[in-house]
Order: structure tokens, then sequence, then C-alpha cells
């Protein structure tokens, strides 16, 4: 959440025109993901029998697992793009800019929480549920989807438009 607030700052100060003209800049973000996926599914899958990735967390600072969660977020330039799109929709020129960014980014923001806490929540219970044959199975499963996402945002054209 904190690294879809810096890039709704991004997207509300126009340099989400800088993004679009720059092919270059999106290449670079898009490789730096695709290998950050790749690192991560692998570890996955070459987990020690019985692992999962909460068992693995659980000895990991919460600084560590707030970083890795900002870098996998930050790295999609296309939230930029996004929050540029769907900002001007519900903005009335007339009105104090600020006060407006502020409504909507609390707003996006108290939402995307709710759900992604419910969401870590939900998918804590269920590995609590699950042998440990099942969560190393759920492990190799998991690290293969990431791998395969990093395989798609690899083959993604650059499209001068973004």
């Amino acid at each position: 959440m904190s690294a879809n607030f810096l890039q709704m700052i991004v997207a509300s100060i126009g340099l989400v025109s800088i993004v679009q003209q720059s092919s270059d800049f999106f290449i670079v973000v898009k490789w730096a993901g695709v290998a950050y996926l790749s690192y991560l599914g692998l570890r996955l899958i070459f987990s020690k029998s019985g692992s999962h990735v909460g068992v693995a967390n659980q000895g990991r600072s919460k600084k560590s697992l707030f970083w890795q969660g900002f870098i996998i977020s930050a790295a999609n330039p296309k939230a930029v793009i996004f929050f540029a799109a769907l900002f001007p929709q519900f903005i009335n020129p007339s009105e104090l800019l600020l006060h407006q960014f502020a409504i909507l980014s609390a707003t996006y923001l108290i939402m995307g929480a709710v759900f992604l806490f419910s969401y870590g929540k939900s998918a804590e219970w269920i590995s609590t549920k699950l042998k440990s044959a099942a969560r190393q199975y759920l492990g190799k499963v998991s690290g293969s989807f990431l791998i395969g996402a990093a395989v798609l945002l690899g083959l993604k054209e650059v499209d001068a438009n973004l």
C-alpha cells in the first residue's frame, strides 16, 4: 500500500508523462520485476521439504517483509498509469485538488488494505489447516505461478503509449 501511495503521488504530480514517454524506463523496471518474480518463484520451488512461505517468513524481520512487499508493488510501472487514468475521473477542477487527492488516495488505500488483510488472513488460516506435504506442493505450485508471471511479463511488448 505504501508503494501504491507513492505511485499515486507520482501520477498526481504529472510524472506519468515521463513514464509514458520513456520506454527505456519501462524496460528497466519490467526486467527488474521479471528477475525478482523469478527469484521468488525459484525460492519457493526449491525450498526445503515441508516449508512454506509462512514458515519461511517467521524468522524474517517485519522490515525485511515490508521491503519485499514494497519492491514487488513498486516494480509495476503501470500502476502509475492506472492512478493517472483513475483519479481525473473523480476530480472537480474548480475544487481544491489536494483535498480531493487526499480523499481519493485514502479511499483506495483503505479499501486495498482491507482486501489485502482479508486475503492474507484467509491464506494464513488455510495454510494452518494444510499438512506438511500439501504445504510443500502448494509452495511449488505458487513458485511455478510466479515464474509463469515473470515469463508473461518478460514477453510483454513495450508499447510507446504504455
